[in-house]
């Protein structure tokens, strides 16, 4: 059974700012939890109230009032923020002002599977570490460098990557080859109102074009990001 301190924790790791401060956050469900182990994250605390290994017992009504879900998953763990250096990042993915966390966490898990290395958020971005978020990553947050910068220190540091600004009006992104392109980043923006405009004079602005005449003003963010980054994996 948690502690009251433990307990009051947990209670206080729904806030962005005690998130950051203590940087921990909290998981939910078998499952995610396997998948956070499995990719070398160790779990400060467990509780369960199904003889989760490794957990504490918890009682299924106090693991429901301490859910930061709608509805409690069985486990809850306490997890340490992930100190990742990736040996190398010729893919990198910007994400500016995704606000949404499970589309937040729906490109971490595709970075992850065409082989972004890194994801670089900037300030205006939900946080990764939101419930919702680390449950839409199903583990990838484990295996990802993932940092929060404000857009000038982001271009300041990739002045030698080409970049890909994701944009409506741009150029079709499949004439268009990542074949020899040693560093890579590619910069997902809202869907309502796409990419900062301090990106465009970045770097290459792309677009997926339409194949019919639908009247469909936009793609979801993650499938737009999954699109592009199948097309510029390495």
């Amino acid at each position: 059974m948690p502690s009251l301190s433990a307990q009051k924790l947990i209670r206080k790791l729904r806030q962005r700012k005690y998130r950051w401060q203590e940087r921990l956050f909290v998981a939910e469900g078998p499952k995610l939890i396997e998948d956070l182990i499995a990719s070398g994250l160790s779990p400060e605390s467990l509780w369960s109230s199904n003889n989760f290994p490794g957990s504490e017992e918890i009682e299924e009504d106090l693991l429901s009032k301490l859910s930061h879900l709608s509805t409690a998953n069985q486990v809850i763990g306490i997890f340490p923020f992930p100190k990742i250096d990736a040996s190398v990042e010729n893919r990198i993915l910007i994400l500016d002002g995704i606000n949404d966390p499970g589309n937040l966490g729906t490109l971490l898990r595709t970075a992850d599977w065409f082989g972004f290395q890194r994801v670089i958020c900037t300030t205006g971005t939900a946080d990764i570490y939101n419930a919702k978020a680390v449950q839409s990553t199903m583990g990838s947050l484990g295996r990802l460098r993932i940092d929060y910068a404000s857009i000038p220190e982001i271009q300041q540091e990739l002045v030698d990557y080409q970049i890909f600004i994701a944009e409506m009006h741009g150029q079709e992104f499949n004439s268009l080859s990542a074949d020899g392109l040693q560093k890579l980043a590619l910069v997902m923006g809202s869907e309502s109102h796409g990419p900062s405009a301090d990106w465009k004079e970045s770097g290459t602005l792309i677009t997926i074009p339409r194949i019919n005449e639908s009247g469909i003003d936009s793609l979801n963010v993650g499938i737009a990001g999954g699109i592009l980054m199948q097309h510029f994996a390495s």
